[in-house]
């Protein structure tokens, strides 16, 4: 009789245990993700901070948050210097791509990051090409520098990269409980100079993906070190 007691007690004791481990696994989840298959932000020359993933995730109270938001990033710069004569010509084209992750609508840790950057400077001295030569002064004799007309040489550079990049993220110390929102934001930014030639500069966002995980840093006073 006293050994039924006793498996009684340890099978009921087994049931606790499982209530409360299913109570507290629906009352916060520990991982959550977004994932997109499809280009996020077409090429364009300039984006400001718009949203492009998102998820939630529900946490007790006092836990972090490990953040990984991972992008394919594509940069188009090209740049055309037209000389003749010995003349400089330059011609400039940056474009760049800046993440940055959300919770709640508060930045997160580290900030802005450049995801992807490129400044691609193109110069050149062009002699020129000649194209007709004319005895102004019929002296007998053609001054290159006066009487010959010349068209400009042309030089030019295409750059079209694309590339995956990932970057961890930290949100510290959750102090409220509950649902929370993360959103991952991204941005465009491009700059175009030229004097006789051109410059053009794109960038885009392809597929991505978010991975929102919660964690507990260690006890000790240095589990999570912001470096400013």
């Amino acid at each position: 009789m006293k050994k039924f007691v006793c498996l009684t007690v340890v099978v009921v004791l087994a049931i606790i245990a499982l209530m409360s481990t299913a109570a507290f696994a629906g009352s916060s989840s520990k991982f959550a993700a977004q994932v997109s298959s499809v280009a996020l932000v077409p090429g364009t020359t300039s984006l400001d901070w718009t949203k492009v993933l998102s998820t939630s995730i529900k946490t007790p109270n006092k836990k972090d948050l490990l953040i990984g938001a991972s992008f394919e990033t594509g940069l188009y710069t090209k740049t055309v210097v037209k000389s003749s004569m010995g003349a400089l010509d330059t011609s400039t084209a940056v474009a760049g791509i800046k993440i940055m992750v959300t919770v709640d609508g508060v930045t997160v840790s580290p900030g802005e990051v450049i995801y992807d950057k490129r400044a691609q400077t193109l110069s050149a001295k062009l002699g020129g090409i000649l194209t007709s030569c004319q005895d102004l002064n019929q002296d007998g004799i053609i001054d290159i520098l006066t009487e010959c007309t010349f068209t400009d040489e042309e030089i030019g550079l295409i750059l079209d990269t694309m590339a995956a990049h990932h970057f961890n993220f930290v949100a510290a110390d959750l102090n409220t409980p509950g649902d929370h929102s993360v959103e991952v934001w991204a941005r465009i930014d491009t700059l175009s100079q030229s004097t006789a030639g051109l410059a053009e500069a794109s960038a885009l966002v392809g597929k991505g993906s978010l991975t929102v995980e919660e964690v507990k840093a260690t006890n000790a006073a240095d589990g999570i070190v912001f470096l400013e």
